[in-house]
């Protein structure tokens, strides 16, 4: 079997958005690369016992909200919707791509399309976010279907406004409709939260118009979105690698992969004892968004991936990373330690965006959301998306 990538952390993720344009130094990781089975195949027949792992999907996949759409100008020409694509890598610089190199990643064989992005680490309300400077009328085909489909998100951010996920607008409190500050390497800019609407890529929290993205000083066309649904995703490494050459540029896989990441067997007993013993210390512990801090606050996977650290295993850091991490479970086959995880943001019906950790006995730890302590709750079925237990 091909070794996987392990990034400089000894995690299995590539974090995306390593350029920041508040001037701090990039915070580069490697790659890591596995297939992808189609959407249809991700979801498991072998749910919890009187569950289905797609239960509510259909009924909570709806257009996100959107702010008030009189207000809209409609100067700005955003193409209708085309056809869904995938996102299958996503690749981020130091600084511009010159056009030369994003023609070689185009004409890899499989690659179907590229999309030139800006990406940057900025300020939003004094708060560090990763951040996507978009072309709509393009984008839009790779977003998830609930936004893709809607003209007024898009024409909302044609029009300057700016698009944060579901986690970033509920659980730091920044409503649609509100007013935050933007802070970028050439100031702060006010501008209206339009919609909580995640992107579908892990670590991106906020879209804007590519026109705003240099307001805010963020690098130009630094970032691609690479479309190749039936390629081989080592040979599309291997390939994006050789294109991308020496420009700095760092690989994510923007993937559910159908094979763990990390290589390796089960984290033993004794030791999965020590996760959870340290888990428990951090019971009453308020839920904090990108909290990483013992006795102060974790969200869902920062949680996780401490309790891990502390017993000398190392988990990637995003929760849908962390899915990939150790070898899929049937419910039935449960053990104490293994990781649960849920897709429960209807902004982004395929995407994993909540992790728990399972004690036995139908229990199980979490940080659950803004406004709860870490607790240890029953397990939950509705919007279930299966198990992993993490290899070492």
């Amino acid at each position: 079997m091909r070794s996987r990538f392990r990034t400089c952390a000894g995690t299995t993720v590539a974090f995306a958005v390593a350029f920041s344009a508040l001037g701090a130094a990039p915070a580069w990781a490697d790659p890591v690369v596995e297939d992808r089975p189609p959407v249809s195949e991700q979801f498991s027949p072998d749910a919890p016992s009187g569950a289905d792992p797609r239960h509510g999907r259909e009924s909570t996949s709806r257009p996100p909200d959107v702010s008030d759409v009189s207000d809209l100008r409609r100067d700005a020409y955003v193409a209708p919707f085309r056809e869904a694509r995938s996102i299958e890598y996503f690749a981020v610089a130091p600084r511009e791509l010159p056009r030369s190199v994003v023609d070689a990643v185009r004409d890899i064989e499989g690659v179907e399309s590229v999309l030139t992005v800006d990406a940057a680490r900025v300020e939003i309300e004094g708060e560090p976010t990763s951040v996507l400077g978009v072309s709509p009328s393009s984008f839009r085909n790779h977003a998830p279907e609930p936004s893709a489909e809607s003209d007024e998100i898009w024409q909302g951010v044609a029009e300057g406004h700016i698009a944060l996920s579901r986690d970033v607008g509920t659980d730091r409190e920044l409503e649609v409709g509100s007013e935050v500050t933007v802070a970028g390497g050439r100031g702060e800019i006010p501008l209206e939260v339009w919609t909580h609407a995640t992107s579908g890529i892990a670590g991106i929290d906020a879209l804007v118009s590519r026109e705003r993205a240099a307001e805010l000083g963020m690098p130009r066309g630094n970032a691609l979105v690479v479309s190749a649904p039936d390629a081989d995703l080592w040979d599309l490494h291997d390939a994006l690698g050789e294109a991308l050459g020496e420009e700095g540029a760092s690989l994510q896989l923007v993937t559910d992969a159908p094979e763990p990441l990390v290589d390796g067997d089960a984290v033993p007993a004794t030791v999965i004892e020590e996760v959870i013993a340290n888990a428990e210390t951090q019971l009453g512990v308020p839920y904090v968004w990108g909290g990483t801090t013992p006795g102060v606050g974790f969200d869902c996977s920062g949680l996780l991936q401490w309790a891990f650290h502390e017993a000398g295993v190392a988990i990637p850091r995003v929760t849908h990373d962390q899915w990939n991490a150790g070898e899929r479970v049937e419910y039935e086959d449960l053990q104490r330690g293994d990781l649960l995880f849920w897709r429960s943001d209807p902004t982004a019906p395929d995407y994993i965006s909540h992790v728990a950790i399972y004690l036995g006995d139908g229990m199980m730890l979490e940080a659950p959301r803004t406004g709860l302590d870490v607790r240890v709750t029953q397990v939950r079925t509705q919007n279930y998306a299966g198990a992993v237990r993490v290899n070492a």
